[in-house]
């Protein structure tokens, strides 16, 4: 019976875990049109009128590019925690910017403990 129980919380804590951000920069199309949740500092920031798009890295330096609204939009350097849709095309001010997320929530986060460690 508890074997059961360890196997069920396993398997419910791996299904929960999201993509990483080198898996959407890896295999993008596998997650197009998702629900995503990423952690990353805030490298660059572009803004175009009521929408930001800014840039997120990772502890590796991996990037990505999200858009964001204005009134939501995060200080450069900042750690923070976005969610959102991933998609293959989105437009941001007169721009087309490709494979980026157009972000839900946005909220402050921890920088990594020990970000180069794994």
């Amino acid at each position: 019976m508890s074997r059961l129980v360890l196997v069920l919380c396993l398997t419910v804590a791996i299904g929960a875990c999201g993509p990483k951000l080198i898996e959407l920069t890896e295999r993008p199309q596998q997650f197009y049109e998702q629900q995503v949740k990423i952690v990353g500092r805030v490298s660059r920031a572009q803004a175009f009128g009521d929408e930001v798009l800014i840039e997120l890295a990772d502890s590796d330096e991996r990037r990505i590019l999200a858009r964001v609204a204005a009134k939501d939009a995060p200080p450069l350097e900042q750690w923070v925690q976005v969610r959102g849709v991933f998609v293959a095309e989105l437009r941001v001010g007169d721009r087309v910017v490709y494979d980026a997320i157009a972000v839900e929530r946005v909220k402050k986060h921890r920088a990594p403990w020990f970000p180069n460690l794994l």
